[in-house]
């Protein structure tokens, strides 16, 4: 005989927990998420902040091409995949806010470094202990937020959140540009760092750490520190996880296959000049990531309260949505390419806020920081690490057959990972309603009549 549980399973609704302490209020929550999207924008900005100085610190401390990447990009990832696990390991096990305090203090530390740098070595361990204050900050943070946000609004707060990387991605480069311009780099860097130093205190006082599983009911379940191993296991044996996290991974690498070689694709197939390929993109990048991240959350918390699986739906429309987009995009007019880019960042955006809500959401309690650290190391190594090199291999592979044109070549081949992105997304949309159930806080507010359906 069915039981009414196993009714609400096979319909994608899910039982409310029982709850175990009241959520702080959401005067205080709200003014959380505005100071985790600050401390988003803070860390972002920093980040990408010396793309606009290349040229100014190349000259200053005489450094070539293949040191400028070193510092710029590789010092910051390859010490952020280090550490993004231990990291979270520690704030699931100690303290989500002294851990994203101490992570604000490490990178503004870093930056103010990295402007008093006289030669490569400094430069590049400043910008290395950008990536470690990032590793410490993105896990927690995250998984903070679904401590604090009970399903039926999590997706629309990690929305929120999301604002301050975009915030981050316009406001760095352009704050960075000028007062470069007006003032040198060095003081550049010494003005960059004094959001992050202002916001520690912020967090440290104003911001308090919650029982993990708070907003689900689960808070009972925190207590006990594992094994890293047996974490891990925990993690993995939620089945909707690992295809989600690697079909993430995916689409990751679609994308910085696309984003980051956009501007050379305009300046060798369009001849448009580098400035206004720079111009074009940021444009593109700011509107339609923030109109996706704003929209994709409450989307998901919208449609979700009638089914679940409407998180995981999202992800495979938002797969094959941006890779038609961009399809359409390496193969039409030049004047089309930067308007579909946005167009393809934006439906692209729709899933990152769904996504993080159901690996936070998913995961055990214990364990959520963690989930995420997993999810950020896969994302980092397959699609920020993998998505780039493969066109820029292939381009070169291509090279000697189509000359000019090998890079749209190359990029419309790593379109192709599009369509396993979309499957693995939709597999786990057939599976999860068991890891819904069993995890808890996944309740539809209003209890409707059942159906079968």
């Amino acid at each position: 005989m069915t039981s009414l549980s196993d009714v609400r399973i096979a319909t994608g609704h899910i039982p409310p927990p029982e709850p175990v302490q009241a959520l702080p209020s959401m005067r205080y929550r709200s003014w959380f998420l505005f100071v985790m999207m600050l401390v988003s924008a803070s860390v972002t900005g920093e980040r990408f902040m010396m793309a606009v100085m290349v040229g100014p610190i190349k000259a200053d401390l005489g450094l070539s091409d293949t040191q400028i990447g070193l510092a710029k990009d590789l010092a910051v990832t390859i010490i952020y995949i280090l550490a993004v696990v231990p990291l979270a390991r520690l704030a699931d096990r100690w303290s989500k806010r002294k851990v994203v305090a101490i992570a604000a203090a490490t990178w503004s530390a870093a930056v103010l470094l990295c402007g008093q740098a006289r030669s490569f070595l400094p430069l590049l361990l400043g910008r290395a202990a950008i990536g470690l204050g990032e590793g410490g900050f993105t896990p927690p943070s995250q998984s903070w937020i679904a401590d604090l946000f009970p399903m039926k609004q999590r997706a629309t707060a990690l929305a929120v959140f999301l604002l301050g990387a975009s915030l981050g991605h316009l406001s760095g480069p352009a704050l960075g540009g000028w007062l470069t311009s007006e003032y040198g780099w060095r003081e550049a860097m010494m003005f960059a760092a004094i959001p992050g130093l202002v916001l520690v205190p912020i967090i440290l006082f104003t911001l308090r750490d919650v029982p993990p599983g708070l907003a689900d009911g689960r808070a009972r379940e925190a207590g006990e520190t594992r094994p890293f191993g047996e974490t891990l296991k925990a993690i993995l044996a939620v089945r909707t996880l690992p295809l989600l996290i690697l079909g993430s991974a995916l689409t990751t690498l679609l994308t910085m296959g696309l984003v980051s070689w956009t501007p050379a694709y305009m300046e060798r197939s369009f001849g448009m000049s580098a400035r206004d390929a720079g111009i074009g993109m940021g444009g593109a990048l700011f509107l339609g990531s923030v109109i996706g991240h704003s929209l994709g959350g409450p989307i998901a918390d919208f449609l979700g309260r009638r089914d679940v699986r409407w998180y995981l739906w999202i992800q495979v429309f938002s797969a094959l949505g941006a890779t038609t987009v961009a399809f359409i995009m390496l193969t039409g007019s030049g004047s089309m390419v930067f308007p579909l880019l946005g167009l393809n960042m934006l439906i692209g955006g729709l899933s990152a806020a769904p996504l993080m809500a159901v690996i936070s959401g998913l995961a055990p309690v214990h364990a959520r920081s963690v989930a995420v650290a997993v999810l950020m190391v896969t994302i980092n190594v397959v699609g920020l690490g993998g998505g780039p090199l493969f066109v820029g291999w292939l381009s070169d592979m291509l090279a000697p057959t189509y000359g000019q044109e090998s890079l749209g070549m190359a990029m419309r081949a790593v379109l192709l990972v599009g369509a396993p992105a979309a499957a693995l997304s939709f597999l786990a949309s057939r599976i999860c309603l068991k890891d819904f159930s069993a995890s808890g806080g996944w309740a539809n507010p209003g209890e409707a009549p059942l159906a079968l359906h």
